[in-house]
């Protein structure tokens, strides 16, 4: 009789992995350059794809789900919609300050959004009952349930990935950007997705990423924010998120939670968002790297200046020889000593700068209207990441003294 029922439970083992690997082998076959240009791309063929997947795992094949957690859920579809809300707060204010909203690239009619919203959750929802289904299996009829789980995430993360973008870069510093921008982001997300479905099961994770998507595809403006920025927002919020969720989803059984622990994440959050703001200049103060050695010795390539913002025209009054001030130039910022101060017939100001270790003044004069500030403190070699980043011939003529 035991022999019988170990039997019977190993062949629906096997039935429920068998059916975890043609759901898996669905989202990998939807990833592939073919398919997804010469199938998916046609109209609603999308749509009518994800469809019936959501339909066979619904309908067709027995249902497996992970063990009873339905206060963790509740509590989780709350975290999931104050995520979501406090991403897209995070992207869109900081292109607020930064001034780097741009019109939608979607069709943001009555239809276009509509069309927008059929593709958004038909694929979203399907992907994350196979998820669900792949954890739920992994977890019911493997040894190595965690191993089972790591492995479904990273296909998860594989075929969201853009290869074909990847296989067109060339230059290392674009690689560099492009992993930092999407690919990082991408990765922490699934993560947090991956995390939301393991404790709440999988409506947490459809509305957290459900809620992003439809800001991002029907609102009429939307941040375009510098990669350095969305890279940073993208790999940071999801990452500390994730903690917070495993950790107040380990500590729902317990009867008191530490409201110590709740200060800490608010506080650590606080500063994540309060850092990436200092960065991309929020704040009246606001960082910038060195990338020449034109004022040697006092600032050296990869040093970091502080820069306090020129916020009334009163300030540009206020400057007067030998201080050092950050200015725009093209496309790129440039920090040099005032040499002289012009003033013309009308009391308008000019600047003539040099750079330190510069045998000439620059050749350009410096208009009011391109001072963005004048340093106020240098912090040594803390920019040496950016620095190799970047490279010398985005230095625009007259800047350093040629060789």
């Amino acid at each position: 009789m035991k022999k019988k029922y170990r039997k019977k439970l190993l062949n629906s083992d096997r039935k429920y992995k068998v059916y975890t690997f043609f759901l898996l082998l669905s989202i990998i076959l939807s990833a592939l350059p073919f398919f997804k240009t010469k199938i998916l791309s046609l109209p609603f063929a999308a749509p009518i794809y994800w469809g019936l997947i959501i339909c066979i795992i619904y309908f067709c094949i027995p249902a497996i789900n992970m063990p009873n957690k339905n206060f963790i859920n509740g509590s989780l579809l709350g975290y999931a919609v104050s995520g979501a809300i406090i991403f897209v707060a995070l992207e869109f204010l900081s292109a607020v300050f930064m001034k780097k909203l741009e019109a939608s690239p979607y069709d943001i009619s009555i239809i276009g959004i509509l069309l927008n919203i059929l593709n958004i959750f038909s694929q979203l929802v399907a992907k994350e009952m196979i998820r669900a289904y792949a954890f739920a299996t992994a977890y019911k009829t493997m040894k190595y349930r965690r191993i089972a789980i790591v492995i479904t995430t990273l296909i998860m993360i594989l075929t969201d990935i853009n290869f074909a973008k990847l296989h067109t870069i060339s230059q290392d510093r674009d690689l560099f950007i492009y992993c930092i921008k999407n690919v990082a982001p991408l990765i922490t997300k699934n993560v947090l997705m991956s995390t939301f479905v393991f404790y709440g099961g999988i409506l947490p994770s459809i509305v957290y990423i459900g809620i992003i998507e439809l800001f991002q595809k029907c609102f009429p403006v939307l941040p375009e924010l510098p990669w350095i920025v969305e890279g940073a927002i993208g790999i940071a919020f999801p990452s500390m998120y994730m903690t917070y969720i495993m950790d107040r989803s380990n500590n729902q059984g317990k009867t008191v939670v530490s409201q110590k622990e709740n200060i800490l994440y608010l506080i650590s959050l606080f500063s994540a968002t309060m850092f990436s703001w200092f960065c991309v200049g929020v704040f009246p103060v606001y960082p910038s790297v060195i990338l020449t050695g034109s004022m040697e010795p006092l600032i050296y390539p990869g040093d970091v200046v502080l820069i306090e913002k020129m916020m009334e025209e009163k300030d540009i009054y206020n400057l007067s020889k030998g201080d050092i001030i950050n200015f725009k130039r093209e496309d790129i910022t440039i920090t040099h000593r005032i040499k002289e101060v012009i003033t013309d017939e009308a009391g308008n100001r000019s600047f003539e700068t040099k750079g330190d270790n510069n045998k000439t003044a620059d050749g350009i004069i410096v208009q009011p209207n391109d001072v963005k500030g004048i340093i106020v403190k240098v912090v040594p070699k803390v920019g040496l990441p950016v620095l190799i980043l970047k490279e010398q011939d985005e230095v625009p003529e007259g800047v350093v003294d040629e060789k």
